[in-house]
């Protein structure tokens, strides 16, 4: 069942005869008043507050629909219920009272009605900023809607535009923050927007500006629309009439205004009203297509076929098309909207019922003006209509094949549209279903090569046999097609005993069969319901016959072989996989996960090449290989296909392929990084390549820190070793471009680079005092230094000291002194051991820092220390400091192991005592 999600961003008026009839749309309400709107009296329009419960009002039915704005998904749209339909009854030139489109679900839009409303309705609708709506007690036909009237046609212009830029109320502060002129609306009018309407009807409509008024303020809102458009009209002098529109244009996301807003026509000779917010050509084009009589162009999404399983309708989920959602690109008007305008001649189209024969057609472009078969027309037995096309970046399609432009990533390929009689008058059907979960991320709706599709619960089976820059083919068969009539018109097609095939051999196909085939002398045609009639021969059929012809997991041909592949190879598609030759490979099945995966690369124009082995099983872990002209492609339960080629299978095989710890790739090469370099995934590591260093693997501890530091984006750059361990307490070590990477089970792995590697590596690195680094470098000290903690101590630099290593009791007393920040600063050197007593002392940019096993590490400074220094130091008679230096009120005090020294401020001088 289709989901049912509305969305609220952008408004048009919409005829309710567009949920019925498309091909009768009558003018819409709003356009046949139109021309009453200049000097009619300032009643406000909309106003349901004038009408009282109980009240009997006449008018015309009016409707209108909720669309998106630009660059937003849309969200999934209601299914044809009304939901999401506003509905006003029109009481008098610019006047109406709104009231619930489910109260009128059976009216056609236009129509004259009798009214009797009752109390006010609050919804979604009023609460983004629309007046409540008034609930419908009895309701009762007046009279029929009236048939538009003809345009007389004026060359050039044959839709005149008048365009009117309108500040409605409250709005100053969006006009002055919009810039747009007069002259760009205009200009859009005249250019883009006209070109694209002109080449899309074949010239029979030509929009074009013939009256502009600049910025004035109105008293009128956005949210009583037929108050805004008669202000425009009436500081225009408008008049309805046949192909004349109006063109509001309103500040830049104005509250309460919609992106855009447009009534709807019934014909290419239909004018109408519209405003927009923006002057891109989507949405002023869009408006305009729903003056020419256009709905929506939606699509739906499914999880388990075409349409089949659990459903959701994405309201302008067309990204395709001018009367989807508003973005950057307009593409081709699609058939379903081509057809609805009668612009698509029966020249340029190949129509087919669920009686026709198997069918062959090569679709041209449907962005072509040169003529050819631009959509394939399939009607089923409850006479739903169904359309094909082709897409391929041409004419007003080119964007597709700039990635640049396509920002919404769209696929150029035939795809399938269903015509509607909602008011999504098109829906863009998805021939490769994915899981919910998938459905925000899915616009893959071009149907696959060589893989039948299933259209209307299976009255249709449509199979992309082709598809290049100039066409594609397709073959579609129908439910009604019988096997031995099918098989005899390919035979006789391809000349019958005379022809290539030969004489019939024995095994003829019975009628009563669900599928068959046929041997001839030199090929055999196998048919089924499904797929029609195919002849398999040459070094394919012997192929196919050695894995067991029908019986066998290839099963029987859905396509005709293809020649003129690359390397003038052939190709031929089965129900269980493909069957691929070329004068170097030979035939060779493809199947399963790694036939899709090979096919999603590009099959054998890829990279890979065409296959040069048979699929072989029973790997580890039950997985499977097959070997390419210049590749592999892996698969297992729990990595799905992968290729491996070039340099980096090289290592992977040379370390043992599936079987060593690398295990499977679980995604493809990803080349074009940093330095032209490539890089692959495997189950246990991955392997890099560059041009400067060749191929290395990581894994483990190592990879995972080495990624989170941005992997051949960070400071170290891409490995330039492979990991070697044994180390100490069995540790491992990898070297990169500009640094290395320790791991142990006690710290994990952290990198070491820079200078403070170098006084590292100097203390004999892992092996020396210090051991492993517990942490990475962090450079957020003090004057731009850093540091880095390792299991025996840490290392310091700045620039103006450099790498220096602090560790022991010294580190922690120089800490609890403030580190860096503290009076002693960074430390200048090194600690000095085997001083007297088996000391040590290390000197600071602030002073010296002493320790002996009797009296700890002490800090001395300042004229003190100068003092201390003259005296020898720890080797003079003073001995070791035993406290820290402490104030006094007029200077400092230090005791030493033979002695005190006392700084006197006053006196500037230090005594001994």
């Amino acid at each position: 069942m289709e989901g049912v999600v509305p969305s609220a961003l952008e408004l048009y008026v919409l005829t309710i005869h567009l949920l019925r009839s498309p091909r009768s749309l009558v003018m819409a309400a709003a356009v046949v008043l139109a021309g009453s709107l200049v000097g009619v009296p300032s009643a406000r329009a909309d106003d349901g507050a004038a009408v009282a419960a109980g009240d009997t009002i006449v008018g015309e039915l009016v409707q209108g629909y909720a669309d998106p704005g630009p660059a937003t998904d849309a969200a999934p749209e209601p299914a044809d219920d009304g939901s999401g339909l506003l509905s006003w009854v029109q009481t008098a030139p610019g006047e109406a009272v709104r009231v619930p489109t489910s109260d009128l679900v059976d009216v056609d839009a236009g129509s004259t009605v009798e009214v009797t409303v009752g109390g006010t309705v609050r919804d979604e609708a009023s609460a983004d900023g629309l007046e409540p709506a008034r609930d419908v007690l009895a309701a009762e036909v007046v009279a029929p809607a009236e048939q538009p009237a003809t345009a007389a046609t004026t060359a050039p212009v044959n839709h005149p535009v008048t365009v009117v830029m309108l500040e409605p109320a409250g709005m100053a502060a969006q006009r002055a923050a919009d810039s747009t002129t007069l002259a760009q609306v205009v200009a859009a009018v005249n250019g883009p927007v006209g070109d694209f309407w002109e080449q899309q009807t074949g010239g029979a409509v030509r929009f074009g500006v013939v009256a502009s008024y600049d910025w004035a303020p109105t008293t009128a809102s956005c949210t009583q629309p037929f108050d805004l458009w008669r202000a425009a009209a009436t500081r225009a002098g408008w008049t309805e009439g046949p192909g004349k529109h109006l063109l509001v244009y309103v500040p830049y996301q104005s509250p309460g205004c919609s992106y855009g807003l447009g009534t709807v026509g019934g014909s290419l000779d239909a004018g109408g009203l519209a405003y927009v917010e923006g002057t891109a050509t989507s949405v002023v084009a869009h408006e305009f297509g729903h003056n020419l009589g256009l709905g929506h162009s939606s699509a739906v999404q499914c999880d388990q076929g075409t349409e089949a399983g659990t459903c959701q309708t994405v309201g302008y989920g067309d990204y395709y098309d001018v009367m989807g959602i508003s973005w950057e690109q307009v593409g081709t008007l699609n058939t379903p909207q081509a057809d609805l305008l009668g612009l698509l001649p029966e020249s340029e189209r190949v129509s087919l019922s669920v009686a026709s024969p198997p069918t062959d057609v090569t679709l041209v472009p449907v962005s072509s003006t040169t003529g050819g078969t631009r959509a394939v027309k399939l009607v089923d037995g409850d006479g739903d209509t169904y359309w094909l096309e082709y897409r391929q970046p041409s004419g007003q399609d080119s964007w597709l094949g700039n990635s640049t432009l396509n920002q919404a990533g769209l696929q150029s390929g035939v795809t399938l549209r269903r015509a509607s009689d909602g008011s999504d008058t098109s829906l863009l059907l998805d021939p490769t279903p994915s899981a919910q979960s998938a459905w925000p991320r899915d616009r893959a709706v071009a149907l696959p090569v060589g893989a039948p599709v299933t259209v209307s619960n299976g009255a249709y089976q449509v199979t992309v046999l082709s598809a290049g820059t100039s066409g594609a083919g397709v073959r579609v068969l129908s439910a009604t097609a019988t096997g031995p009539d099918d098989i005899d018109a390919v035979y006789q097609a391809s000349g019958g005993a005379t022809g290539p095939y030969g004489a019939p051999g024995t095994g003829q196909c019975q009628s009563d069969r669900a599928a068959c085939s046929q041997d001839y002398q030199r090929a055999v045609i196998g048919w089924t319901p499904s797929g029609g009639a195919h002849a398999v021969e040459g070094a394919i059929l012997a192929t196919w016959r050695g894995l067991g012809r029908e019986n066998g997991y290839l099963g029987y041909p859905v396509t005709d072989a293809r020649c003129g592949l690359v390397a003038g190879g052939c190709g031929q598609q089965f129900e269980g996989g493909s069957v691929y030759w070329s004068p170097a490979s030979g035939a060779l099945p493809v199947g399963g996960a790694i036939r899709a995966r090979w096919t999603s690369l590009g099959a054998e124009a890829s990279f890979l090449g065409y296959p040069v082995t048979g699929e072989q099983c029973g790997l580890r872990g039950a997985g499977c290989v097959q070997q390419y002209q210049r590749g592999s492609l892996y698969w297992s339960p729990a990595s799905s296909a992968q290729t491996v080629n070039g340099a980096i299978r090289s290592l992977w095989t040379a370390y043992g392929g599936v079987a060593s710890f690398f295990g499977y790739p679980v995604a493809g090469e990803q080349c074009g990084l940093r330095g032209g370099g490539c890089g692959q995934p495997f189950q246990g590591g991955a392997v890099y390549w560059t041009p400067a260093i060749g191929t290395q693997p990581v894994n483990g501890a190592i990879l995972a820190r080495w990624k989170a530091l941005g992997a051949e984006n960070s400071f170290l750059g891409y490995p330039v070793s492979t990991a070697q361990c044994g180390k100490r307490n069995g540790g491992c070590e990898q070297q990169f471009q500009a640094g290395a990477m320790y791991w142990s089970p006690a710290t994990g792995a952290q990198p070491v680079n820079g200078a403070i590697r170098g006084a590292w590596a100097a203390a004999a690195g892992e092996n020396g005092f210090l051991g492993y680094a517990t942490s990475g470098e962090q450079c957020v000290l003090r004057n731009g230094g850093c540091v880095q903690r390792f299991e025996g101590g840490s290392v310091y630099w700045s620039p103006a000291t450099g790498a220096v290593i602090v560790n022991g009791a010294i580190l922690v007393r120089w800490g609890s002194l403030g580190a860096e920040n503290g009076y002693l600063g960074y430390p200048m050197v090194g600690a000095r051991c085997g001083l007297r007593d088996g000391g040590c002392s290390q000197r600071f940019e602030g002073g010296w820092l002493l320790w002996s096993p009797g009296t700890g590490a002490q800090p001395v400074n300042g004229a003190i220390a100068g003092s201390y220094s003259y005296l020898g130091a720890e080797g003079g008679s003073l001995g070791y400091p035993v406290d820290g230096p402490a104030s006094l009120f007029d200077g400092v005090v230090q005791h030493f192991q033979g002695g005190t020294l006392t700084w006197n401020a006053t006196r500037k001088q230090v005594f001994r005592s």
